[in-house]
């Protein structure tokens, strides 16, 4: 079973001459690759591109929290008291202002709007403080620089 529609292209691609045929596979070939061009093959390369520069970000990251150890103002030393006051207290040098919820021992810390060159070093001082991070996620913000972070922290 053909397609009528079909049926009607080859007739009236037999009744063009053998000039006439050429230039249309010709141009027909010309969209095909344009097609391709457009709607395969940039997508994929733009794609890789903003990959590759993701990875450059996320690695530069890695470097920052690596380094960040020389950078922290505030001593290693313990937390003191129950999470839901020395979180804050501790923030408060790096100025962050964080919002907690949780009890003594483990605590939700949710900060919004921080600047990401002051928690950086914030996490790596909290760390080095005893306490233990889980599930930090790190996003990035409207503005430029500024950071929104969650994490757990258990003493």
């Amino acid at each position: 079973m053909r397609s009528p529609a079909l049926d009607s292209a080859t007739v009236w691609m037999a009744g063009r001459s053998r000039r006439e045929q050429v230039m249309i596979a010709f141009l027909a070939g010309l969209v095909l690759i344009a097609v391709l061009w457009l709607l395969i093959l940039r997508p994929l390369l733009e794609a890789r591109q903003t990959a590759i520069g993701r990875i450059a970000a996320y690695e530069q990251v890695m470097v920052d929290v690596r380094t960040a150890g020389g950078a922290i103002p505030v001593s290693n030393s313990a937390l003191s008291g129950p999470l839901q006051m020395a979180i804050p207290t501790h923030a408060a040098a790096f100025g962050i202002v964080p919002t907690m919820t949780g009890d003594d021992a483990t605590a939700e810390v949710s900060v919004t709007g921080a600047r990401y060159d002051a928690v950086i070093p914030w996490l790596a001082s909290l760390e080095a403080s005893g306490a233990t991070l889980s599930a930090v996620n790190i996003r990035r913000s409207a503005s430029e620089g500024v950071v929104d972070v969650t994490l757990s922290v258990t003493q």
